[in-house]
């Protein structure tokens, strides 16, 4: 493996995560406030960003993993920051809203809905070719059969 194929792959980890964490974080704090954007306060933006982090934990360690190349695939990867938003969300604080866990699919819906629309958008496409140091495409394909 050379050096630069190991950095591109940390480039990957970085933009992948970073956009993920973003992600969840704008849905949580939107659904926070009740849509009520005038009403974010710092405790609002805090708690939006220990969601968003817990939410992209377990995506680090998948991408440390022998299974990384499972998020190269728009649908897989943004099916899991939905799993994993549902989680952090229920985790870090109580529902806005009627019922214990409301809030919490509300949100993971929402990750699930935006990261699926930005990963069409020109910054989803640069995410992806770097996700090609993992070998695999977003078609599914094997890369490092290809040609041969």
């Amino acid at each position: 493996m050379s050096r630069y194929s190991l950095n591109k792959r940390h480039r990957f980890r970085l933009a992948l995560c970073g956009h993920k964490a973003i992600e969840a974080s704008a849905v949580c704090i939107v659904l926070m406030v009740q849509g009520n954007l005038a009403a974010v306060t710092l405790t609002h933006l805090a708690t939006a960003s220990k969601t968003g982090l817990l939410a992209i934990l377990p995506i680090v360690c998948v991408t440390f993993s022998r299974y990384a190349g499972h998020l190269v695939n728009r649908w897989t990867s943004s099916a899991f920051l939905g799993v994993c938003t549902f989680v952090a969300d229920a985790l870090i604080h109580p529902s806005h809203y009627p019922g214990q866990y409301t809030e919490a699919v509300l949100t993971a819906a929402g990750a699930f809905a935006f990261s699926l629309a930005l990963s069409y958008t020109p910054i989803g496409q640069y995410i992806e070719r770097l996700a090609e140091s993992f070998g695999v495409s977003n078609r599914g394909e094997d890369l490092t059969t290809v040609g041969t």
